[in-house]
């Protein structure tokens, strides 16, 4: 039947059924079809995807215009995990995020520390809507720091960050956005939205120096640790930190320090009280008071000053859940993201038996039971190695080292980060 005659014949037909034929008919021969887009760097993949296709894919899109393209940039770290992170990206994450509106543009990073300088060089006017993260606590550390480091920081601080977990650790994105699956990630990334968190900063204080980070910062045995790990990278994956801590735990050295905290106004969070009575039975010869202002029955501005041995110490910026593990046990339970406060965790004393204690504890989440862990609200740490003691801070998972006699200082800055997306309670 010719194209002519097949018009004729409509119109012995009802009209909403002549009306349906004509869309259908002006469908197959208007629509253009396209080749698959590559997954070369710096491509975007946006052009495949049908008009149609973009609009209403997710329909809870919080802060989000259905339909609307978003810019993003796309830092990939092929060596994540046990090296999955591309197949994880390309073959279950890219296709969602593209259906959602996003315009990426994916690099993948060739070296430590590549990421930062991408965040810190990229021009930020092209990638309006954030920086998306494909890999774990580590690749999002640096994004961090390359963004505040850049001149325009009060710009940068402000553009979100989006996490993709593909790494041996991502406890950031599973405490803060409950997520632990790359697919639930791009879900919650396509429904928009965005949740603020506070940014810690640890300044090395005698050269200068200054890393941010967003999960925590510790010294001691994990620190210890978090060094001898990269030894076992390339071969152990994400068990490099158990065979780390098998060997550094069978020639378990001591550890001091010194540490003075700033602990948090009772009247800045009404729950918290001044100081526990454990702490109280702790306090030794070289322990002190210092510097305090008392008002209305308050202590203001007082620094407390801590000596001796320390198996560990822990300055926690959310209550830190590892997402691997059967129990999901949490170091700071009572900590939050966006609480505007560092939690402090102290171990206190030295020997196996006392670190065995205490992870066998930290499993169970009984940890602050133990009489030798001190857990306080804090504002500021300073923290000053003795002696031998192993001098390097960790943070998210990066080693800082200092030499010579470090000291550190970890500070808080309330509510300056934002993660793109929202914890799925969060939306409901």
């Amino acid at each position: 039947m010719s194209l002519q005659s097949f018009r004729v014949d409509q119109t012995l037909l009802p009209r909403k059924l002549r009306r349906s034929i004509q869309r259908n008919t002006s469908f197959f021969t208007q629509r253009k079809f396209v080749p698959h887009c590559s997954t070369d760097l710096s491509t975007s993949c946006r052009e495949e995807v049908p008009n149609y296709l973009a609009v209403n894919v997710l329909p809870d899109q919080s802060n989000t215009r259905q339909g609307a393209v978003r810019k993003v940039l796309v830092i990939l770290n092929p060596n994540s995990g046990f090296r999955s992170s591309r197949d994880v990206f390309y073959k279950k994450v890219q296709s969602k995020l593209k259906l959602s509106g996003f315009l990426m543009e994916v690099v993948e990073t060739a070296y430590a520390g590549h990421a930062k300088i991408l965040a810190s060089t990229v021009d930020l006017s092209k990638f309006p809507d954030g920086i998306i993260c494909v890999g774990g606590d580590g690749i999002v550390n640096e994004v961090l720091n390359g963004l505040l480091g850049r001149d325009d920081f009060e710009v940068a601080i402000r553009l979100p960050i989006g996490i993709i977990p593909a790494g041996s650790d991502n406890s950031l994105v599973w405490t803060v956005l409950g997520i632990k699956d790359p697919v639930s990630a791009a879900i919650v990334l396509a429904k928009g939205g965005f949740t603020p968190i506070d940014v810690f900063a640890v300044k090395w204080i005698k050269a200068g120096v200054t890393h941010f980070g967003l999960t925590a910062s510790y010294y001691g045995f994990v620190a210890d640790v978090l060094e001898l790990s990269e030894n076992f990278r390339l071969h152990l994956g994400p068990f490099r930190y158990v065979a780390a801590g098998l060997l550094k735990f069978l020639s378990l050295p001591q550890y001091r320090f010194e540490v003075d905290y700033l602990p948090l106004s009772p009247g800045t969070n009404p729950e918290l009280k001044p100081l526990t009575e454990k702490c109280h039975e702790q306090l030794s010869d070289d322990d002190k008071l210092r510097g305090g202002i008392h008002l209305d029955g308050r202590i203001e501005d007082s620094w407390v000053t801590r000596k001796g041995e320390f198996l560990g110490i822990f300055v926690c910026n959310h209550f830190c859940k590892p997402a691997r593990g059967l129990l999901s046990p949490v170091i700071a339970p009572k900590a939050q993201h966006d609480d505007g406060s560092l939690d402090l965790i102290l171990v206190h004393g030295s020997g196996r038996l006392k670190l065995f204690c205490f992870f066998v504890a930290y499993q169970l989440c009984w940890h602050l039971l133990l009489p030798y862990v001190e857990y306080v609200k804090v504002k500021q740490v300073k923290i000053r190695p003795v002696g031998n003691t192993h001098n390097g801070c960790g943070v998210d998972g990066e080693l800082l080292r200092g030499e010579g006699k470090a000291e550190w200082q970890c500070s808080l800055l309330p509510g300056q980060g934002r993660l793109l997306g929202r914890h799925p309670g969060a939306l409901k």
